[in-house]
């Protein structure tokens, strides 16, 4: 769990550079964006500064990194190319499978190459029932993981989560004065 201090810090680092692209019209609400940032983070920027845990996918022609992730499927049998491998499958209490999986990411230069190409991602056409409510942080986080087109994450509770994360992100700006 982050600190007070790290999640002002993270909200202080990517807020401005989220609000920056939103307002040149290339983006998403920053508060979604620092929200969203900051839960597939744990609130810490990371080495890697893929903010938002946008995996390798089939497009990917740059660099890539390894790590552990949690991810949930209606499935107990999924299965990932390699080098990806699972290291452990849960049934959960609502039917759904909890895995454990080493999952290649994507390795950006910096922040604004990943707000970039975050920002590409959610204007695929999976996305579009959201896109119009790109402007509401709220809605557009119910809208990306709900059950028209496709599914930004495979949590349970990422709607609910998201929810939280955009009130604390909106609390810090508000008492930064960001």
């Amino acid at each position: 769990m982050a600190t007070v201090n790290e999640i002002i810090s993270f909200v202080e680092a990517v807020y401005p550079a989220a609000k920056k692209k939103y307002e040149s019209g290339k983006g998403v609400h920053p508060l979604f964006v620092t929200a969203q940032a900051g839960l597939e983070r744990g609130w810490r920027t990371g080495q890697q500064n893929n903010l938002f845990g946008i995996t390798k996918g089939s497009g990917w022609t740059g660099k890539t990194q390894l790590s552990l992730t949690t991810e949930y499927f209606d499935t107990g049998n999924k299965t990932f190319n390699l080098p990806e491998k699972i290291v452990n499958i849960q049934e959960t209490a609502k039917g759904n499978y909890k895995y454990s999986v080493w999952r290649l990411f994507r390795v950006y230069d910096g922040m604004e190459s990943c707000l970039e190409d975050h920002f590409k991602l959610l204007q695929k056409p999976g996305y579009a029932d959201a896109w119009p409510f790109r402007d509401d942080p709220r809605e557009y986080a119910r809208r990306i993981v709900d059950t028209i087109g496709a599914r930004y994450a495979t949590a349970p509770d990422y709607a609910d989560a998201m929810t939280k994360c955009i009130n604390m992100v909106e609390k810090y700006v508000k008492k930064l004065g960001l």
